[in-house]
């Protein structure tokens, strides 16, 4: 059959010391079976992965753009380009990572939304993650303070009206007034209600997760550092059971010393790397711009010519890498971090985030050296490198 893919001889990511290859065969974008390397019959159409290691597609809940495009481009070819560029990284889904404009016309939401499930060539748009706009001004990071507003509840409906299903992470700070009636919208919604870009103090976010958050945008950036006599944020968040948080490991937004303190303190699950990453990922390092405010991308990092940093140019695979070498977490737990712990916080993991039967085809095939050799999503390879 022609919609039919076999992966000859894989070394399979959750048990990367194996002696014996594996073969995974794929029927109608679906895997089908997974089994020691000779079992399942050759069809016409496979690839011979000796050597190579099969990870699960990976996920990123937190990015902004890729490739010079963005998500305020606002367009469905700049979404394309995003999707494409991430395929060739080893991104196969992603949220898209955006702020609003309360009162503008926001054609980056409408353009998102419409580009939500369907093809663009590349890694699959899931949906979309809105950072703000009831967030504390004083912790704004990069988000520009027009893109910031007073809780509102006819701000929440534009929004939600916009975006419908398309809305599947909004990040709010618990601390300004009128902030639980929009948690408790979205989350009656199913909409997963994210801690960050907030000034609260340890009370204030234990109260935020009260009132239904569950999540925690970018642990330790854009937040109170942890102090010994007002403990801050931190220490809500380390102390409460079944929150998942974010983390950027890509040496520059977190001290591999604090990456290493949250994979010990946090339920191993719990933990979702992700990028931050903006449009200067796959391009070569220079200047670009960003919400209208030019910006530099160098070793990874981009930050705004004034210094403040708004973003990561690292691929989710090379976080992958540092997580690895910060934590001295086996290969599988990393992988872990970019796959099934995000496909479980969008509740999608019934159908992504491993390499099980039944679960979409959406398998990476990289060197020992961490470089992308092959990227199929739904069963259809969509970046190969060139030899």
């Amino acid at each position: 059959m022609a919609d039919t893919l076999l992966l000859k001889n894989v070394i399979l990511y959750s048990n990367i010391n194996a002696t014996k290859g594996t073969d995974i065969l794929i029927r109608g974008g679906k895997i089908i079976s997974v089994k020691a390397s000779g079992e399942i019959p050759e069809p016409e159409n496979f690839i011979n992965a000796a050597g190579l290691i099969a990870v699960p597609g990976l996920i990123d809940i937190h990015i902004h753009g890729a490739g010079g495009s963005d998500s305020l481009d606002g367009t469905g070819n700049a979404l394309a380009n995003i999707s494409r560029t991430l395929a060739q990284v080893g991104t196969t889904s992603f949220l898209s990572t955006m702020v609003v404009n309360p009162g503008g016309k926001n054609q980056h939401l409408k353009a998102a939304t419409e580009c939500t499930g369907k093809y663009l060539g590349g890694a699959e748009l899931l949906g979309i993650y809105i950072e703000g706009p009831f967030i504390n001004i004083e912790k704004r990071g990069g988000i520009v303070p027009e893109s910031i507003a007073a809780p509102s509840a006819g701000i929440l409906d534009e929004i939600l009206n916009e975006t419908g299903d398309a809305l599947k992470i909004m990040c709010v700070a618990p601390e300004i007034p009128g902030n639980e009636r929009i948690i408790r919208r979205l989350r009656d919604a199913g909409i997963v209600a994210a801690f960050g870009h907030s000034d609260a103090g340890y009370e204030e976010t234990r109260k935020g997760f009260s009132m239904g958050i569950n999540h925690v945008t970018h642990l330790f950036n854009a937040m109170r550092p942890l102090h010994h006599r007002e403990p801050g944020p931190l220490a809500a968040i380390f102390e409460e059971p079944g929150i998942n948080t974010e983390l950027i490991v890509d040496s520059h937004h977190v001290h591999p010393s604090l990456v290493r303190m949250a994979w010990k303190l946090r339920n191993k699950s719990e933990i979702a790397c992700i990028t931050d990453g903006i449009s200067g990922m796959g391009l070569p390092e220079g200047t670009y711009t960003y919400n209208k405010k030019q910006y530099t991308s160098k070793d990874g990092l981009a930050r705004y010519l004034d210094g403040t940093l708004i973003g990561s140019t690292m691929s989710l695979l090379n976080i992958v890498r540092n997580f690895i070498d910060f934590t001295g977490a086996g290969f599988k737990e990393a992988i872990d971090t970019v796959t099934v712990n995000p496909a479980r916080i969008l509740g999608i993991g019934n159908r992504k985030g491993s390499i099980q039967n039944g679960k979409d085809a959406d398998i990476v095939l990289i060197d020992p050296s961490f470089d992308v050799q092959y990227t199929i999503i739904a069963g259809n390879t969509v970046y190969r490198k060139k030899n």
